[in-house]
This record gives structure tokens, C-alpha cells and sequence, in this order.
């Protein structure tokens, strides 16, 4: 337990170092990881380092091509608390529940979890740089890069992608059949729909009174912008967390 402590200390600083995680962003990751891994041993945490490691070259990769998306998204850069909560709570519940039931539905849905803030990440930090822009899930009309609800096939491509790495990353550690695996990869890719039809549907969004870009930023042009639609608390971070839940909610009913 002291060593996982340790690893997941260092972890957190190197990410703080490499500009990866803000100062509370690390402090979480450090509870995240250390629950994780009191609860799945080197597992939990090595497939928390996958989706840690690849989402933050992810967001790297191409940073410069991204200046344009940064001006319709809530947050970039260095992940704060928030973030790490959003992405990675819904693993700590998964933690907490193979503890106290000791049950391999809770290893499932840990890995379905993990598959789906992975596939969610991966579609949208590649997805912005597809030489084609996205086209809003309802409509079908085109819309600028990183618009809440809007999909590419580059997008696409990068989150089927993005998910399969972490149930092919268990796959060492677990005994599955094809069709679990299948499962696992479906139901892990089904947050990253649920995330686009939040996205689409109630996530807020507001217009700059400057630009009249749309946005889901609070402030534009250091000028307050106009709400527009959906439910005003229900932000980017908060759709990322309801849409894991949901994908592990699918995973119990069905291993259950």
C-alpha cells in the first residue's frame, strides 16, 4: 500500500512538472490512484497510467493546431481538480465498491470506466485536428472544432481507438472471453456517445457579445458572454462525469 502511495506521488509530480495537472489536479490524483490501487492493486494504477499517460500526449500532440478550438472549450491546459474528479471518480465509486462487496462486476465496470474517459479524450483532442470539420450530431450541418455535440470520422476513429487500447491493455491481467471483450469495448465506447448527446442536448452554452462565436466559456474577450442554451450548471466537466457513470451503470446491469 506504501509503495502504491509512492508511485502515485511521483506520478502526480512528474504531471505538475510537465504541465499536465495543476497543483490540485495533482493533490487528487494522488487520492484517485491511492484508492484505486489500495482496491486493484498494480492493475487499477496501471491502467490509470495508460489513460493518464496517453490522454496528456493527447492533448499535447499538435497543441499550437488546437489555439482555435481553446477559445470554444471550458477549460484547457493543465488539469485542475475538477478534471481529475470527472474523469476519475467514477473509478474511485468502482474502488470503494469492489472493497466493500469484493464482487469482479467491480473490476468491470473499473475497466469500462477507464475505457470510456479514455475514448471520450482521445475523440476530442484528435478530433479537432481532422482536416474536415465536425458536423453537429442532429443537424448534420457543420459546425467549428471542438463544438459541444459535434462528430468527425478522424474523431470517431481516435475514440473506437482510444477505448480498445484499455480493454486490450487488461486483457494481461484478465480472463476474458472474445465477447466480454467486445462487450467491454462497446459499452466503454457508449460514453463517449452519451458524452456527444449531453454535449448536444443541455450542456450550457453561451455567445460572445464580441465575436458572437459560440462558446462554453464564461468569459470571452475578458467580456462576459450571453447564455444561450441548456442547463446553466451543467458544464463540460460534469457532462465527462455523467457519461463514465452511465457506461459503468451499463456494465453492472449487465454483469451483474
Amino acid at each position: 500500500m506504501f509503495a502504491i502511495f509512492i508511485v502515485t506521488c511521483f506520478v502526480a509530480f512528474t504531471g505538475y512538472r510537465l504541465h499536465s495537472l495543476t497543483w490540485s489536479g495533482a493533490l487528487l490524483t494522488v487520492v484517485t490512484g491511492t484508492m484505486i490501487g489500495w482496491a486493484f492493486g498494480w492493475f487499477g494504477l496501471y491502467l490509470l497510467g495508460v489513460f493518464f499517460s496517453t490522454s496528456s500526449l493527447a492533448s499535447k500532440y499538435r497543441s499550437r493546431d488546437k489555439k482555435e478550438v481553446d477559445e470554444i472549450v471550458e477549460k484547457t491546459g493543465a488539469r485542475d481538480y475538477v478534471q481529475v474528479l470527472a474523469n476519475g471518480g467514477v473509478g474511485i465509486m468502482c474502488a470503494i465498491g469492489y472493497l466493500v462487496f469484493e464482487e469482479t462486476v467491480w473490476i468491470m465496470m473499473y475497466i469500462a470506466s477507464i475505457a470510456a474517459a479514455t475514448s471520450d479524450t482521445w475523440g476530442s483532442e484528435f478530433g479537432v485536428l481532422s482536416k474536415r470539420k465536425p458536423r453537429f450530431m442532429f443537424t448534420f450541418k457543420t459546425v467549428e472544432p471542438g463544438t459541444s455535440g459535434a462528430v468527425s470520422t478522424f474523431g470517431t476513429v481516435m475514440s473506437i481507438a482510444g477505448g480498445g487500447l484499455i480493454i486490450l491493455a487488461s486483457v494481461p491481467f484478465m480472463s476474458f472471453g472474445w465477447s466480454t471483450f467486445l462487450l467491454l469495448w462497446v459499452v466503454g465506447l457508449s460514453g463517449s456517445v452519451i458524452d456527444t448527446l449531453l454535449g448536444a442536448t443541455v450542456q450550457r452554452k453561451y455567445r460572445c457579445v464580441v465575436c458572437d462565436k459560440l462558446t462554453e466559456k464564461r468569459m470571452h474577450h475578458d467580456t462576459p458572454t450571453a447564455y444561450v442554451s441548456g442547463w446553466r450548471f451543467l458544464g463540460n466537466d460534469a457532462v465527462n462525469f455523467l457519461s463514465i457513470f452511465s457506461v459503468a451503470w451499463i456494465c453492472f446491469s449487465l454483469f451483474s
